[in-house]
């Protein structure tokens, strides 16, 4: 094995977006390769960096082995896993190994200053494990189920204890500063306020005008109205957000979910809020990550100093910025490419004052739409202001992220998801591996293979969701196409920032589950009569609005595979832009459904993303029905009860409660009308009697299937009833009399 030393010059290294410059041949064996440097970028979207490619060079053959590359007084980068190199590449072999974004191009031309770039490269014939990746490597995967149940109870007992840990308990600013934030905030807030209020004195006074002597033209005139209003202001909340950053991003990340609460304008225009936040300087970011580490007493694993204390090497430019902080991608003494965030200091700082302000916003939107939804509203401010501060104690990130690693070994779920390093974190500060990939958010998606691929890592994802969610009640509350990665060159899913995660207690999932087992059955007739009662409230009594809020909010797709009318849908959707106080709405949602309903709505931004429309619904149905059985084994309820009776598939159930009458009875009004175009002669009368029952049969041949199915589950349904009935003590004749009566008072 020969590796390469490589000393040039910076005027030696050609220019160009895509020009490359290649050192001399290096060895591995009797295999060659060459070093090529792009300075002026490989990518579109990596322009500002320089790349590094290890290449094969050899003309024919094959080897496997880990590339590395390291610039003396710069970066070293190391190939995440094997490669098998050959002359061209195919779905198993490579031509090159390499990191687009090695350095960024201003530290590199910074560094040739110094004198002679100086390059190393190699390629091993075995992966060299850090100390710590065999550490992550035995106590993940080669775990037993007691390892795991273990160590899920450490997790547990640094959670218990982390509850009085000071930085999760959030200390407000001084009252001046408070003051200052909110003042800054209602100063922006006032004036969209009072142009709503001109804009519906304007309506208002419209209607009384146009509304008796030109009725479309006052619909007409009102929707341009709301419509110019809404897009107006859309851009004015956005900008009052922007200039408030914080909390206030993360708020506008949530209203982009909230497609029936708010204005579709508002939707389109806060969406933005996901593609990334502005950067902040290095020398202020440095100050945070060192603060964050040696501030809070996190020991040192080098001799240099300051963050050369902690790294080998940080990138100075950004990997991204979030809504409450920043990601720097960074070097560990052990060669491993890792990933480091940090907190934004005065996110702290403002958080009582901002949830504050937050509340008061949602309220002034409330009543300036009159809006009929206090109670869903009170709902999930309520849920925001418990779990918002939590996300900045970056500790309880790190368990999040053990506790997702152990629930995918104990269920065997393959999602690429990073490895914490907890000698390189803090409250303040997350280190973490690197994933190597691309969001769902910036991922080209004109690709009919590239499209294919990002629709099933998202479902796949949606399935591990589902998994953690009924068989652990830990859930990860929001896979948005920034969270949502494809990892690889493979586009592998994966999941990232695990900040907003979910714990729900028994009772709180047993109601997730019996809304997902409602919602599958797609019956309007079956979810209307089971919701009666709960803790879910309307202002309509049509069943169809119904059903559409409830696919709108608790599925991620809103045509409920079909059952939603289209109709529907857009009288929702109308209502909201133009006559938001007679809009259809949940004004009661249980407090457990918020982020469940934020899970649907992240997942469907994720799917609308890739025009895909895909049920949620759909694919946790066989989770939440087993999880429902747990539940009702340990503490049974007669809604569960009954929800069990159903079939594990209800599509049969569906057809007879829904849709074989409808399609019987127009059947038969079809035939009466062909029918009727005979005279009443006998002979005549028995033809058009032969007519009916033809067309009769033929519409239950059609349905044979379904209706097939729908008899033995209701069959089903029938004698599970009596048995439970006897078993509470009745006679097996009055349970199938008592059985009868309902069926009697419907008809």
């Amino acid at each position: 094995m020969a590796p390469l030393t490589w000393r040039v010059a910076l005027t030696d290294l050609r220019k160009g977006f895509k020009v490359k410059s290649s050192s001399p041949i290096f060895t591995k064996g009797k295999h060659e390769f060459c070093l090529d440097v792009y300075r002026d970028g490989w990518g579109d979207e990596d322009r500002d960096f320089v790349a590094v490619f290890v290449r094969y060079v050899s003309k024919r053959g094959s080897t496997k082995g880990v590339a590395s590359v390291a610039l003396e007084g710069g970066p070293r980068w190391q190939a995440p896993e094997e490669v098998v190199f050959a002359p061209v590449a195919d779905l198993e072999k490579r031509s090159r190994s390499g990191d687009r974004r090695f350095m960024s191009r201003e530290a590199f031309l910074e560094l040739s200053k110094r004198g002679p770039l100086v390059f190393t490269a190699s390629v091993d014939p075995t992966r060299r494990l850090s100390q710590r990746e065999i550490s992550v490597a035995k106590d993940i995967e080669d775990m037993s189920e007691e390892d795991v149940r273990e160590a899920l109870l450490a997790v547990d007992r640094e959670e218990v204890k982390g509850l009085t840990d000071p930085k999760v308990t959030i200390k407000g600013s001084s009252w001046m500063t408070q003051s200052a934030r909110n003042a800054k905030f209602m100063t922006g807030l006032y004036p969209i306020v009072m142009r709503y209020l001109r804009v519906k004195k304007k309506v208002a006074k419209m209607r009384k005008q146009l509304k008796g002597v030109d009725r479309e033209a006052y619909y007409d005139e009102r929707t341009a109205m709301w419509d110019e209003a809404h897009e107006r202001e859309a851009k004015a909340i956005r900008k009052l957000f922007d200039s408030m950053g914080g909390l206030y991003n993360k708020l506008a990340q949530d209203w982009a979910t909230r497609d029936g609460l708010v204005p579709q304008a508002w939707v389109d225009e806060l969406k933005h809020s996901f593609e990334g936040m502005p950067f902040r300087e290095w020398a202020q970011m440095s100050k945070m990550l060192l603060r964050g580490l040696e501030g809070e007493g996190v020991p040192p694993v080098g001799e240099g100093k300051g963050l050369g204390a902690y790294f080998a090497a940080v990138d100075q430019t950004p990997l991204a910025a979030a809504s409450i902080g920043q990601v720097h991608l960074a070097t560990t003494y052990a060669g491993e490419r890792v990933v480091v965030k940090a907190i934004y200091p005065e996110i702290r700082r403002y958080l009582i004052a901002d949830l504050k302000n937050a509340r008061k916003a949602a309220q002034q939107i409330t009543w300036i739409l009159k809006l009929p939804m206090k109670g869903t509203i009170n709902a999930i401010m309520d849920e925001e202001v418990e779990c918002f501060p939590r996300e900045l104690d970056l500790r309880i990130e790190a368990r999040h992220l053990k506790k997702q690693r152990l629930y995918q070994k104990r269920h065997g779920l393959d999602i690429a998801i990073p490895v914490v390093i907890d000698e390189l974190s803090s409250s303040s500060v997350l280190t973490q591996t690197f994933l190597t990939g691309t969001t769902m958010g910036n991922c080209d998606v004109s690709d009919p293979a590239v499209r294919q691929k990002a629709i099933d890592a998202c479902k796949d994802i949606t399935h591990a969701i589902g998994v953690t969610l009924f068989r652990e009640r830990f859930f990860h509350a929001d896979p948005h196409p920034g969270n949502i990665m494809l990892v690889g060159e493979e586009l592998k899913p994966g999941l990232i920032d695990f900040g907003q995660c979910t714990t729900l207690t028994k009772p709180q999932l047993r109601t997730v589950c019996q809304l997902v087992v409602l919602l599958r059955t797609r019956s309007q007739t079956l979810i209307d009569q089971a919701l009666r009662g709960s803790g879910f409230g309307f202002n309509t009594e049509d069943p169809e609005l119904k059903l559409a809020l409830l696919y709108y909010f608790f599925d991620s797709s809103t045509t409920g595979s079909g059952v939603v009318r289209p109709e529907a849908m857009e009288i929702l959707k109308d209502a909201i832009q133009h006559k938001p106080a007679s809009m259809p709405v949940l004004t009661d949602t249980p407090r457990e459904m918020v982020f469940y309903g934020r899970v649907c709505g992240t997942l469907r931004k994720s799917f609308e993303k890739l025009d895909a429309d895909v049920s949620a619904v759909t694919i946790w149905y066989p989770e939440a029905r087993k999880a429902l059985q747990r539940l009702n084994a340990e503490n049974p309820d007669p809604i569960s009860s009954a929800l069990l009776l159903l079939p594990e598939n209800p599509d049969g159930l569906t057809y007879l409660v829904e849709k074989a009458p409808v399609v019987l009875s127009r059947a038969t009004e079809v035939m009466n009308s062909v029918g009727g175009g005979f005279s009443s002669s006998s002979e005549v009368g028995r033809s058009r009697a032969l007519v009916g029952v033809a067309g009769l049969c033929a519409a239950m041949w059609y349905l044979r299937d379904a209706l097939l199915v729908g008899m033995v589950a209701f069959a089903k349904l029938f004698l599970a009833g009596v048995a439970a009935a006897v078993v509470a003590g009745a006679s097996p004749l009055n349970a199938v009399r008592a059985l009868k009566r309902p069926a009697k008072a419907a008809a």
